[in-house]
This record gives C-alpha cells, structure tokens and sequence, in this order.
C-alpha cells in the first residue's frame, strides 16, 4: 500500500532547481514589469501593482498532481523624468511532497518542502532628445530559499544487510537548507534595451549565469529520544546565462501579434501571441471592452531532453472606472520526455491582477 502527493511545475520536473516555468503570455515585450525586460518600465506613467495565481494539473503514468500557487508579485513606481522603479517577487521553484509506502517488508514515509525566490527591485529610464523611443533597464536579483525533509524509515522484516532496524526502532533522517547566491555581486545584475512606438514594441535583455549554494543541515534520530550529532555540508550549483528577446506589433487600429525567444544555454523557448484589443472604457459592451487572444508556445526549460508543447485561451477584462484589469487564462499541452523520465499531460489556468483600488493602470506616454 502506498500514498503519494506532490506540488511541483511538473512530475518531470521535481528536482529541476532553478529552471523556470514554460512562457504563457507575451506580457514581458509589451507593458508593465517584466524579470526578463526591467526596461519595459520606462513607458508606464501611473503606478502599477499585478499579482498571478496559477492552478495546474499534471498527469502521467497513473500518477496525477495538483498545484496551486502565487508564482508572481510586482509594482512598478514611474517618477517621470527621473525613471521608473520597480520590484518584483519571482518564485523560480516550489514544491512540496509526501509518500509513505508500506508493505510486508518496509515501512517509509517521505515529507518534503523546497521553495527558490528571488526579489528583483529594478531601474528604468528612457533616453533624451531624438532617442526617447528607446528604454534601458537593470534589474537585481536577490536569490533566497530554503528546503525540509523527513525520512522516516519504521521497522521492518527483511532489512537485508541492515537486520539491526528491525528491532522496533524508528529511524527519522531530517534535512534543512537554504539557498544563496555565491557569485560575485556584479553577476546579479540582468539588463534590457527596449523600443517602443505607438503600434511596435521590440525589446533585448541579458542576465549572466549565477552560482548557487544550499547549505545543508542533517541529522539522524533514532526513535523518539536519541539524535546523532548534526552534520553540515554545501552543494552548488549553476543557473544559467539567460538571454531574451520580444517584439510586439500593433495593426488595423485593435489586432496585436507578438513573438518571443528565451534561451538558457543551450536550451530555448518560444512563444507566438495574437491578441484583439478592446476600448478599455466602462460603457463600452463587454465584448467590445475586453481583449482576448490565443497563443502557442515550444519550451526547453525543464530538464535535458524534455521538451514542452503549450497552448492558451486568454483575456484580459477591464473592472470598474479606475482602471482595474483582471488577466484570465486556460492552458494545456503535453511534456514529452526521454528515458529515464516520462511523457506527461497538463492543463489549468492563470489568473492575473493589475491594479487595485485607486492604483490602476494607463495609456502609455505616447
């Protein structure tokens, strides 16, 4: 008999630290705040606050999964001539497993948490004179987390080798950690160039490879009582160089298309959005008022020799007379998978909010 639930990006993906989710929605290349793009700040002139809320099911070999999370949290300050400011809460990697399996010769349970953020506080201004159609940005990426685990391992009939645990003990193994960045302060900076006119966006960012460390804390119990000494030791690992790149193009007054690439070494995204644009204004009929679009997009981004394929309803509805926009999104594809990992199904939506109460948002500076 065993039991088993997890909250991760994917079951492919479980122990991928550090790799982000696939592209779903090609906001990055044409307003707000963007991780990829801190340029893309400089044409807002009102303050902006956006949240997302994302819900995906996963299945694969019998075996489904279920997450929930708030993957996402930003606010953008624009102080006119002087640039824009921005922060942004990214949550890179979250998941959270238990088994417990039981049977004639073993009894284990497993409880496990692990979560990498990083907080992206970032500066944008436009150019003077003849150039005041091109943005450059910086963003600084402040790394932190931290991971539990419990193994439990119960007594059991046939420990092999280790007949000792079957005297009724229970052995618990306990892991803490926290992650950081070991590089040198320099590296934690990302930036992007970003062009903007009235019915074209295009932008080009850049953020250098990053080396991590998680600091681990181990100990051993034994029964209820007795503990071993506690242990310590470091992993590394590296996040990888990133480079992105977006364009937005606007024609026939409401009809938008927009493109964009990411490439994280030697694997890539891309994601290709039509979007029909509504007037934004309160009385205007719903259809007319509201955007909606679809996109599609090709990800590399999980682990070697994955390769994911997506696809997405979206719309983004205006609320009220202040400016209120509520983004909604369903979204579904398939993860295909060499051996030692498996093929796997997902679908299920996202949710974003730009503005609250009297924040709101605007048309851009031209």
């Amino acid at each position: 008999m065993s039991v088993c639930a997890s909250s991760a990006a994917s079951l492919i993906g479980a122990d991928a630290l550090g790799m982000e989710g696939a592209p779903k929605n090609a906001a990055t290349v044409r307003s707000g705040f963007a991780p990829l793009n801190p340029a893309v700040g400089a044409f807002e002139n009102k303050t902006k606050f956006g949240a997302t809320i994302q819900y995906e099911h996963a299945s694969a070999k019998g075996i489904s999964l279920n997450s929930f999370d708030v993957p996402y949290m930003s606010m953008v300050l624009p102080f006119g001539f002087l640039g824009t400011f921005g922060i942004g809460l990214n949550q890179m990697y979250s998941a959270s497993n238990r088994l417990e399996l039981e049977d004639e010769t073993s009894n284990v349970s497993l409880l496990s948490r692990v979560g990498l953020y990083e907080l992206t506080p970032s500066y944008s201004i436009r150019l003077p004179f003849f150039l005041s159609d091109f943005a450059i940005g910086t963003s600084y990426r402040i790394f932190f987390g931290n991971s539990y685990s419990t193994l439990t391992r119960g007594p059991g009939k046939d420990w092999d080798k280790d007949l000792w645990m079957a005297n009724n003990v229970m052995i618990t193994e306990k892991k803490t950690g926290t992650f950081s960045s070991d590089d040198n302060w320099w590296k934690d900076f990302g930036y992007s160039m970003h062009f903007h006119r009235k019915s074209i966006d295009y932008f080009v960012s850049y953020f250098p490879s990053v080396q991590m460390k998680k600091k681990i804390k181990e100990n051993i119990q034994f029964s209820d009582t007795d503990t071993l000494q506690s242990s310590k030791r470091t992993e590394e690992f590296r996040l990888s160089k990133h480079l992105a790149s977006g364009v937005h193009y606007r024609f026939l007054q409401n009809q938008n298309l927009s493109f964009m690439y990411e490439q994280q070494n030697e694997a890539f995204s891309g994601l290709a959005e039509y979007k029909l644009t509504g007037t934004g204004l309160y009385y205007s009929p719903f259809l007319k008022r509201n955007n909606f679009g679809i996109n599609a997009w090709y990800a590399e981004k999980y682990l070697k020799d994955v390769n994911e394929y997506g696809a997405s309803l979206l719309s983004d509805m205006w609320l009220g007379r202040r400016g209120t926009l509520v983004g909604l999104s369903f979204f579904g594809g398939y993860r295909q998978a060499k051996e030692p990992y498996w093929n796997e199904l997902f679908f299920g939506f996202e949710l974003n909010l730009t503005g609250v109460g009297y924040w709101g948002t605007s048309a851009r500076r031209r």
